[in-house]
């Protein structure tokens, strides 16, 4: 129904154009427009005429051909009330709130419009039949009970509908039953009313009779809001978008309320249920669970990343392959690093070590200042294995800063090519900063100077550290933050912290302290590795950052 859909952004001045078939997901960091985007797309659909949007500049329609046309007329026909005229159809769907709206349309009208390709008419008179939008505040909506109506009639509310068609009911059942191990079944003994249930045992033969088996059996089971909030959000989801014959499909954090694994399972039936029917899936979502779902369930999911700062905004379109290719590789699933595509940016380090000691100096500099991003601190394997995480995230719109100790003056040769390139430092300077990198190292190994232990660059000449802090200013800018003291350990020394690595991180989270309140709780500073944290949150907070798209 949906060809694609055109974004635009502050920091282009091209439009994003975003295919719209099969599934789309925005992701992206909190307030960075991915909610909006479905809202703009959903008013934009239902409004006879273009509508003033922030971030949705305009939409294309796949229109239908004239066979086409005539086998959608025809089904509708089959479907439209006996009291419908001969030169209408009725068209229809259920609301987010579960409730049927429909309306009759003229057929001469609709082919003429449709072979005009008049987009916002079709749109606002036909092709919103065929759309639905799903938000946290109306999929709870979807499972409350409901009335039967006349069963002889068109059903006027998704239970009725799932009531009178078996093999709907059937599916959804089977899809409930592989999540949470009950079976969903609809319970028709309350008068006139019918009522979701949730039964250990599958559904009976007489199900829907009102004879004594039927109600034991639906006595037995448990109501559905007796069950827990992500129960009732997953087949809420899920009784929707199977209730009526949508071809474009809009949830907003459909992850809402889910447990990760629930999140993950929620994404693989959407995704297979979309790639069955055809039409589109777009959705709006913090969760990496949700999305690993959808991939898991379809190789060709599209995302979409978006980002808002300081009044400017920007988006680009992953390459899913590459983001399948993310997600196989051990040293990302390990590291979480998938996450990183819902932060504002992520920093890398070396060891867990390293990153639970800068993730601690963050974390109490943003509660000094609310106005900090969201970080993800994620850590490599080592040094080198950085650069394998900070590619393919910077190639997917992530800000991403690497932390490295002073050795990294030791990586020559490929090593430290691949560090500039990585960093997406000019080809230019690389022939330059390679020398100096290759001079500085010389100067630690004539000296016979540990570099790391031995107090970084402040153990060389006035000259020579000039020369480091230049080199290093130039990293920085990329996204490369050196520890010119030597390494982890080196920081924070006034707090007479020993040892190494793990012993020396123990220590000095117990140093620094737990409880605000008490004396020597230590409080963020304007040196020291507080500074040096600032200035990686600088980097990231910075739209126009360099070394990142």
């Amino acid at each position: 129904m949906i060809e694609s859909i055109s974004l635009k952004f502050t920091e282009s001045e091209n439009l994003l154009v975003v295919p719209a078939q099969g599934v789309t997901v925005f992701v992206g960091p909190n307030n960075s427009g991915k909610s909006l985007v479905l809202r703009e797309l959903e008013t934009a659909l239902s409004t006879h005429g273009a509508v003033v949007s922030k971030l949705l500049k305009d939409f294309e329609i796949i229109w239908p051909s004239d066979v086409q046309l005539k086998e959608d007329i025809a089904k509708l026909q089959k479907k439209s009330p006996a009291d419908t005229r001969p030169d209408h159809v009725y068209v229809g769907r259920f609301r987010p709130n579960g409730k049927w709206e429909g309306s009759y349309i003229d057929q001469n009208n609709l082919v003429a419009v449709i072979n005009a390709r008049e987009k916002y008419w079709a749109g606002s008179q036909f092709f919103r039949f065929f759309q639905i939008r799903l938000d946290g505040r109306t999929r709870f909506d979807l499972t409350n009970d409901s009335e039967r109506g006349d069963l002889l009639e068109l059903p006027q509310n998704v239970l009725a509908k799932l009531f009178q068609e078996d093999d709907l009911r059937k599916e959804i059942s089977n899809i409930v039953h592989d999540a949470f191990g009950i079976y969903f079944v609809i319970d028709p003994t309350d008068g006139g009313k019918l009522r979701i249930r949730l039964s250990q045992n599958p559904p009976t033969h007489d199900e829907q009779s009102l004879g004594k088996s039927a109600r034991d059996f639906h006595g037995a089971a448990i109501h559905i809001k007796d069950a827990s909030d992500g129960v009732q959000a997953f087949i809420g989801i899920l009784t929707a978008v199977r209730s009526g014959d949508y071809r474009s499909i809009l949830i907003d954090e459909p992850e809402a309320f889910l447990h990760p694994p629930l999140a993950r399972k929620l994404g693989h039936v959407l995704a297979s249920i979309i790639s069955k029917q055809g039409g589109s899936l777009m959705a709006s979502t913090h969760s990496p669970d949700f999305l690993m779902g959808c991939l898991q369930a379809s190789p060709s999911v599209r995302v979409v990343r978006m980002e808002y700062s300081k009044g400017k905004s920007k988006g680009q379109i992953v390459d899913s392959t590459e983001l399948s290719k993310l997600f196989k590789a051990p040293l990302m699933r390990s590291s979480n690093v998938i996450s990183a595509l819902f932060h504002d940016g992520v920093v890398i380090t070396e060891s867990d070590n390293d990153r639970v000691f800068y993730s601690e100096i963050y974390h109490r500099l943003a509660e000094a200042d609310k106005g900090y991003p969201s970080l993800l601190f994620v850590n490599a394997q080592n040094k080198q294995t950085i650069k394998d995480i900070m590619g393919p995230l910077r190639a997917f719109g992530v800000a991403s800063a690497a932390i490295v100790d002073i050795d990294i003056l030791k990586d020559g040769g490929a090593t430290w090519t691949g560090w500039l390139q990585t960093a997406q430092l000019p080809q230019m300077l690389h022939t330059g900063l390679g020398q100096v990198r290759n001079e500085l190292n010389k100067k630690f190994e004539a000296s016979s100077i540990d570099m790391k232990s031995a107090g970084g660059v402040d153990a060389l000449s006035n000259a020579d550290k000039n020369a480091a802090h230049e080199l290093f200013d130039t990293l920085m800018q990329y996204g490369v933050f050196v520890v010119r003291k030597g390494e982890l350990e080196s920081w924070l020394k006034n707090l007479n912290v020993s040892g190494k690595k793990t012993d020396w991180t123990i220590g000095m989270l117990g140093r620094l302290g737990d409880d605000p309140s008490d004396a020597a709780y230590v409080v963020p500073a304007s040196n020291d590795v507080w500074e040096f944290m600032r200035g990686i949150v600088s980097w990231i907070k910075n739209p126009a950052r360099k070394g990142t798209p």
